[in-house]
């Protein structure tokens, strides 16, 4: 992550990613009614619009938040007087389920395991787990006749019956070099057997709403070493300074507390009004130090076993020219 950009969550991520997938359905689906023609050939932001988390299940608010959005400025219609909604569109909100998803779904990896990325311009060793997720997602989708409702809901069941539409992927940032973000895509699916097309009704009687919930499983990949924002401060062990305190009787327990160095116990006191708690000892991570990561490898030797020698093949960490060595097994080397 660059120092300047505002770290996203795992949600926000997956609600980047699930947008696109909704732009594909809109563009896969076949309209049958002139309503679903419309919303196929309308602007982009007046046909697809995001909702908060809260607002699953929540058709009223969704509606209230397509009006706040002024979605009929969105499509065009410039001439519209105060908010207003131009209809059809389809609203989403996305909501974290937190009971994980069953081993046989999502395994994820909660110990770390050495990787490289290919997409990491070094090369690095650096150290990877994931956690297993599965996510809620409602779309709801407003028209002023069930018979467009009733179509995209059918289709929208039907778009994920497709095997190769059902995993898509969730572009994370893992690392960052350079102020350039690395990124590394994440394979998430629809459970087939999650959805639930449904109706929805509000006080409007011209107003006609579809809804389709279905569940979303994969993992959040956890990567150190690529110079992330969290290297820091992810598995390395307790911070001294966080360990818990207790008042100096010398001076008064009232002052801001700094904890004492750990390197100078007997420094200035007048600096340390609280001092650690006798036999508080850091919890130790458990991940890789920075010695053991960010390396490369230069050397391999590829043995052949019915042979009487063996290549070792070396790489200039500077330069990278690869060199390659024929190596007898009995006696010195030769150059190839």
């Amino acid at each position: 992550m660059s120092k300047t950009k505002r770290l996203l969550s795992p949600l926000e991520y997956l609600q980047i990613a699930w947008a696109m997938k909704l732009r594909d359905f809109r563009q896969w689906c076949m309209p049958t009614t002139q309503g679903v023609y419309d919303w196929k050939r309308r602007r982009l932001e007046a046909a697809i619009v995001v909702a908060r988390t809260s607002m699953v299940d929540d058709v009223e608010g969704m509606l209230k938040a397509i009006q706040e959005t002024d979605n009929a400025k969105n499509a065009g219609y410039k001439k519209e007087s105060g908010s207003s909604v131009y209809l059809p569109v389809l609203m989403t909100a996305i909501s974290p389920i937190e009971t994980p998803p069953e081993y046989d779904q999502v395994g994820g990896l909660p110990y770390w395991v050495n990787v490289v990325l290919p997409q990491d311009p070094l090369k690095r060793v650096v150290q990877m787990r994931s956690v297993p997720v599965a996510y809620r997602c409602q779309i709801a989708f407003f028209s002023p006749d069930p018979h467009s409702a009733s179509d995209i809901a059918r289709q929208f069941a039907n778009f994920w019956r497709h095997e190769e539409k059902r995993t898509f992927p969730v572009s994370y940032d893992v690392g960052v070099l350079e102020g350039k973000p690395i990124k590394d895509d994440w394979n998430f699916r629809v459970l087939e057997n999650s959805l639930y097309p449904d109706s929805a009704t509000t006080d409007l009687k011209n107003l006609f709403i579809a809804t389709v919930d279905c569940t979303i499983v994969g993992a959040i990949p956890e990567f150190v070493g690529l110079g992330g924002e969290w290297d820091d401060v992810t598995d390395m062990g307790e911070p001294y300074e966080s360990l818990p305190t207790r008042p100096n009787p010398e001076y008064d327990p009232e002052k801001p507390t700094i904890p004492l160095d750990p390197n100078n116990p007997d420094g200035p006191a007048i600096n340390s009004p609280r001092v650690p708690v006798p036999g508080v000892k850091p919890v130790e991570g458990s991940r890789d130090d920075y010695d053991k990561l960010n390396s490369l490898v230069i050397e391999a030797s590829i043995d052949d076993e019915d042979t009487d020698h063996e290549f070792r093949v070396a790489i200039d960490p500077d330069t990278g020219v690869i060199t390659e060595t024929k190596v007898d097994k009995k006696g010195p080397t030769d150059d190839e």
